[in-house]
């Protein structure tokens, strides 16, 4: 119960945090300027890469942190209960499946919340700093898509963190899969053929929720006034495609996993 708390806390101190550095290159704009751009800005926003080398902290801090630190939060949420009642889960448990998916359905409750926590607070940091809504219908939609990507790619990667767990230490899990997210992001960072960036980028699953690179009709409206470049074909349908077919393949991973592992005989 502590750590859900703290969690949620920690939702809303990110949300202040990220939309209030935000704040400043979104009132700067000299049209455009909006509560539907500052949620997008929040946690969802990086910058292509158009040189060489392209990285900027502040926003790499505000898009990759609050992801890093929900993977680390629920990066021992299988591990809990095998640290505590393993005997019981794998051998006195008629169906792993269904703990599994009880497990998943719990994390995706949180991480839905946590996300949610993160937008609204940007949403009341913009109303509060006298900001537009350019439109109602638009907010929303905007506030669920950066909801939904950012949920489903976290459940992605909290899943691979639990999984591996079964097989390593829980922390050597946490290690190489933080490795592996925080790798993804080098195409956002190192500039290479546009056909093969925009590849990269409509396959790498961490880089799916940068909704500034997506071409949707709907997002354009915001996006053009700040010249920022879409990558072609790259919307957010096939977004939630290509992070679906992912969470699919972990979720299937998962279950065989869980339903053929032993480790009843690990000492935890």
């Amino acid at each position: 119960m502590i750590k859900k708390v703290s969690v949620f806390i920690t939702a809303v101190v990110i949300g202040v945090l990220s939309s209030l550095i935000r704040l400043d290159f979104i009132t700067n704009l000299a049209e455009g300027a909006s509560i539907e751009l500052l949620v997008m800005f929040t946690a969802n926003f990086l910058p292509y890469p158009e040189e060489k080398i392209t990285f900027e902290l502040i926003a790499s801090l505000t898009y990759i942190a609050p992801k890093l630190y929900i993977l680390i939060a629920f990066g021992d949420f299988f591990y809990d209960d095998f640290r505590i009642s393993s005997v019981y889960v794998f051998t006195r448990k008629d169906n792993r499946v269904k703990w599994f998916l009880d497990k998943l359905f719990h994390i995706l409750k949180h991480l839905v919340l946590y996300f949610a926590i993160i937008t609204a607070v940007s949403v009341i940091i913009g109303f509060a700093n006298n900001l537009p809504v350019a439109s109602v219908q638009g907010l929303l939609l905007v506030s669920s898509v950066c909801i939904l990507l950012n949920v489903t790619v976290t459940l992605v990667f909290v899943l691979l963190i639990n999984v591996l767990s079964l097989y390593i230490s829980c922390e050597m899990s946490l290690f190489l899969t933080l490795l592996a997210y925080v790798f993804a992001h080098l195409p956002a960072i190192v500039k290479l053929s546009d056909p093969v960036q925009h590849l990269l980028i409509k396959l790498n699953p961490v880089l799916q929720p940068v909704l500034p690179w997506h071409d949707d009709g709907f997002l354009l409206d915001y996006i053009q006034p700040l010249d920022i470049l879409a990558v072609p074909g790259f919307n957010v349908y096939w977004s939630f495609l290509v992070l679906g077919a992912y969470l699919v393949l972990a979720v299937f991973v998962g279950i065989r996993v869980i339903k053929t592992v032993e480790i009843t005989d690990r000492n935890y």
